[in-house]
């Protein structure tokens, strides 16, 4: 190497380092960004909204009316001749329409908007589903990456750890199960970091795919999972199982079953089709002008034997509303158990969590920082250092798990509650999902 090129390397090494300091870090995602891009561009959410379509779309088809029908027809034209020949033969346009006098198909357009109402409740019980599960792998994704970071720092002190039994054992003042119990570590924990790098993996993999995206090798910098839960006292609690969404759409499909059982019954009573038509008539057989008829009548439907027909898709339609009604009972009391359940695991998961991070990782720190002291004066093996770096690392997982087993609650929690305020998350209004593919 020249002597210009070695005293240029400090100088380029300082200005790579600079530009390094200087490079602006990636933008972390918070928890709120995340769902708010789920509620939008998520496939599933899409779906649902495209349901409530369909379900006006029926609405229209359940309360429309009867077609009109127009007739073009010749009547008594002669086999042999043509419309001069015989003076009844005709050019006859004609229409008919059934009446609806009785409203059977109001009440069917009734009962088919409440099934548009259920669709909309099915929709945002399952924008909560999903939005629970975004926070679910979000929450994974976030722990994965602090184990695999905590994973990677503990191979920091067991390469410490090794070099000194190895130094000690060469110098013939340590003894080799301690060396070999260091290098095993050391190893097991370079295999956890490449473990929870897969679990990071996978999760960022759902996350992507309920964020509406292609799964991608690089993911942004997560913040932590945030998430408080309301105290019990709070007024938001009240009626949440009442109101939950999968109970209004049970409510909503027991009415439009019984609505549809009253259009049924109804559609058994007598209609009414009106008639009329008009007869073109030429030039008779020695060239008389010939009137012009016109035609006008009134049909009644006689419902002798449809009457059974109809009573019977009543009843069809009356047992589905109770069937319903049952569905909404025990959807009703099932949501108001695991919500009371939840609670009380958030509760003590929090608590639980606090601990873990502000006195057990932090009293084993401590703890190994000691240990690391007394092997270096020599009053402890490096058997106790081992398995002081062995408990705290252990508990840094623990404490992150504790964190990740809360964050999962929560997510649970907004599926059950469908109020982000009851679990910490301000949430924008529900707009529109975009139809975005990717």
């Amino acid at each position: 190497m020249s002597r210009s090129s070695a005293r240029g390397t400090p100088f380029a090494a300082l200005l790579l380092l600079h530009a390094v300091a200087a490079a602006p870090a990636a933008r972390a995602l918070d928890l709120e960004q995340v769902l708010a891009e789920v509620a939008t561009a998520d496939p599933m959410i899409v779906a649902s909204h495209v349901m409530i379509r369909a379900a006006r779309a029926r609405t229209v088809r359940a309360g429309a009316w009867d077609a009109p029908m127009l007739d073009l027809m010749a009547e008594n034209v002669p086999v042999t001749g043509g419309f001069d020949t015989d003076p009844m033969s005709m050019k006859v346009v004609g229409l008919e329409q059934r009446l609806d006098l009785f409203g059977a198909r109001g009440l069917a357009r009734r009962a088919a908007g409440r099934d548009v109402t259920a669709a909309a409740a099915g929709a945002e019980a399952v924008r909560f589903e999903r939005l629970a599960m975004a926070w679910d792998a979000y929450a994974t994704a976030w722990s994965a990456g602090r184990r695999a970071e905590a994973a990677r720092g503990q191979r920091g002190v067991m390469d410490r750890m090794v070099a000194a039994g190895r130094a000690r054992y060469e110098s013939g003042r340590g003894r080799l199960d301690d060396l070999l119990r260091a290098e095993a570590e050391r190893a097991r924990v370079i295999a956890d970091a490449a473990r929870f790098d897969a679990e990071e993996r996978g999760a960022r993999a759902r996350l992507d795919a309920l964020r509406g995206r292609v799964a991608g090798e690089e993911g942004e910098p997560l913040e932590a999972p945030t998430g408080a839960l309301a105290d019990d006292a709070d007024p938001g609690w009240s009626g949440v199982a009442d109101g939950h969404p999968r109970v209004r759409a049970a409510a909503e499909r027991e009415a439009a079953r019984r609505g549809s059982a009253a259009a049924m019954r109804r559609m058994g009573w007598p209609e009414l089709t009106l008639r009329a038509s008009f007869g073109f008539r030429g030039e008779g057989v020695h060239g008389s002008v010939q009137e012009n008829m016109w035609s006008a009548g009134v049909g009644v439907m006689l419902p002798v034997g449809n009457a059974s027909r109809q009573g019977a898709e009543a009843a069809e339609m009356d047992a589905m509303a109770d069937a319903a009604a049952s569905e909404r009972r025990a959807e009703t009391l099932a949501i108001a158990a695991e919500l009371a359940a939840l609670r009380a695991r958030a509760r003590a998961e929090a608590r639980a969590a606090a601990l873990l991070a502000d006195t057990v990782v932090v009293a084993q720190r401590r703890a190994l920082a000691a240990a690391w002291s007394a092997y270096e004066t020599g009053t402890t093996d490096l058997a106790g250092v081992l398995a002081a770096a062995h408990a705290t690392y252990a508990e840094e997982l623990e404490a992150v798990r504790a964190r990740e087993a809360l964050a999962a609650t929560h997510a649970r929690l907004l599926a059950l509650c469908a109020r982000p305020a009851l679990v910490g998350l301000a949430l924008p209004a529900p707009n529109e999902p975009s139809r975005r593919t990717p």
